[in-house]
């Protein structure tokens, strides 16, 4: 199977996402985000390409300019404003990466990782922003970010991206892992111009490949299953993906849907005037509960009577029982096993630490038990 980062985040967030994208290979015009990433980036690589001369800032601002789309955005004023935010950025970045001062290995770099999964092989895919070679003669990677949010440094010190990239430098460049050579991972948010870095070293890789390998392990399964599940997340408003997903494409509909002669989208706004009804309730219902407590125990009652009925409280307990004493007891009368329960929370964090055939016998091993449907009412943004 041949894999890129990207394949294997998409899939990671929401595997229905994947399946459109790399399965079904579904075409759709690229966001305006999209868009706006890829030309900063173009222009950073021009800004550190080697030549006789290094750009100036006019000759960047003015690349910028003349590769700008203002078409894509929905007004005037809004191209306006992201060419506005590109400026700041690029000025920004400059006056603090003169590009005379840096020591650029490789540009828009791509790679390959080859990896066994049993007898399988794997290509993990990639391309890397830049590879500068530091004063003490270590490699630097950078990747540039043009998103709004910056994480915490504990978010880069895992962040799975980096751990990729790591692998990529060390099978392009084999030395690097055989002398033991750290390398430098950085994060580079343009819009915060800000670097976060962190560093892998070669004791990172293996576990670097078996994450990796986890994750194609459960496309590969997923295939064999044909089954992608839709995962709701963050990132949903802006999926491009939005028609064909179970999650949103009711909202493309444009004649009104009916079952059983009922209006579907009256029937929504029912469910959502009587959901609202009901959590100011339980809300109130709580403050009441917490009010007649404190009074109970103040008063040393366990009845209330109103002119409706009476209220009583009562004490539910629920303990814990010593596994070893309760071993010896049951299981000379062969009744061990019938109390026995697997803890799927306590088999996950276990088979985290477990060999991958290990592991892959536990999946093998998982069955379905039961399934139910729930509702989640998520307010459309701009309304209250």
């Amino acid at each position: 199977m041949r894999l890129s980062y990207s394949a294997l985040e998409t899939f990671k967030r929401c595997p229905l996402k994947f399946k459109f994208q790399y399965i079904d290979r579904i075409k759709t015009p690229k966001s305006k985000e999209a868009i706006f990433g890829t030309l900063i980036h173009n222009t950073l690589k021009i800004l550190h390409e080697p030549g006789l001369t290094i750009p100036t800032e006019e000759e960047i601002l003015k690349y910028l300019a003349d590769n700008w789309d203002a078409s894509i955005y929905a007004s005037e004023q809004e191209s306006v404003m992201a060419f506005s935010q590109a400026v700041k950025m690029l000025k920004d970045y400059y006056a603090k990466n003169y590009p005379g001062q840096f020591n650029v290995v490789a540009l828009e770099t791509p790679f390959e990782v080859p990896l066994m999964a049993g007898s399988d092989l794997h290509i993990i895919t990639g391309k890397i922003d830049r590879i500068d070679k530091t004063p003490d003669n270590l490699f630097e990677v950078i990747d540039y970010k043009t998103t709004k949010k910056m994480p915490a440094q504990e978010i880069v010190d895992k962040d799975l991206q980096l751990s990729v990239y790591h692998l990529g430098i060390a099978n392009r460049w084999p030395s690097i892992s055989q002398e033991k050579r750290p390398i430098k991972m950085s994060l580079y948010y343009l819009k915060h111009g800000e670097k976060l870095s962190s560093w892998r070293t070669p004791e990172h890789l293996e576990n670097t490949k078996e994450t990796v390998i986890k994750s194609v392990e459960g496309i590969a399964r997923a295939h064999k299953e044909e089954k992608f599940s839709a995962t709701p997340n963050p990132l949903c408003d802006w999926c491009e993906y939005q028609r064909p997903c179970p999650f949103f494409k009711h909202k493309f509909v444009e004649e009104k849907l009916f079952f059983n002669d009922q209006d579907v989208k009256a029937l929504i706004n029912q469910y959502a005037t009587i959901k609202k009804e009901i959590d100011e309730k339980d809300d109130r219902l709580s403050e009441i509960k917490e009010t007649l407590n404190k009074f109970m125990d103040q008063e040393g009652m366990e009845s209330l009577f109103g002119d409706d009925g009476y209220l009583v409280r009562s004490v539910i307990q629920r303990f814990k029982y010593d596994a070893d004493l309760l071993r010896q007891i049951l299981e000379p009368l062969g009744r061990w096993p019938d109390v026995l329960k697997v803890d799927d929370a306590k088999l996950k964090k276990v088979a985290k630490e477990l060999p991958r055939d290990s592991r892959a016998k536990i999946e093998e091993a998982r069955k379905l038990n039961k399934e139910y449907k729930t509702f989640l009412l998520k307010r459309d943004k701009g309304k209250k």
